[in-house]
């Protein structure tokens, strides 16, 4: 099992920044996104991600609106090479603006944990960067 974390800061309230995490079921900041299903609503819903021939499932496990902190799982159809991914994103205030932590805990599956770390801490960064386009067009 490893732990990876990714950390950014952001120019935008945190208060802007949750609002656009904590709203499970928008992926809007996410590009060519458009086609996403989403099945319930708050802790026990899924969203269904277009990925090539698959789609990616990911499960909101539960939402802590005062903690400002949300966790979702993908038990099926992971992207990348890992087992028993669970991740957590919290948004906290960080002046000027706020702080985006978005980290997991998983096992690599057939690649080292390096391998993985580096995998999945590419991933963030990029989403990371795909919320901060969004919150500058917004």
């Amino acid at each position: 099992m490893i732990n990876v974390s990714v950390t950014a800061d952001f120019d935008a309230p945190s208060d802007r920044l949750w609002q656009l995490v904590a709203d499970f079921g928008d992926v809007s900041w996410m590009p060519g996104m458009d086609a996403v299903r989403v099945e319930g609503n708050g802790p026990g819903m899924t969203r269904f991600l277009p990925a090539g021939e698959q789609e990616i499932h990911e499960h909101l496990e539960s939402i802590d609106q005062d903690r400002r902190s949300l966790v979702y799982t993908i038990p099926r159809n992971i992207p990348f090479a890992v087992t028993g991914y669970r991740a957590t994103m919290q948004v906290e205030d960080a002046a000027p603006g706020s702080r985006l932590t978005w980290s997991c805990e998983c096992s690599p599956d057939g690649i080292s944990d390096e391998e993985a770390r580096a995998t999945l801490e590419g991933l963030y960064t990029m989403m990371i960067g795909w919320i901060r386009d969004h919150l500058a067009r917004s």
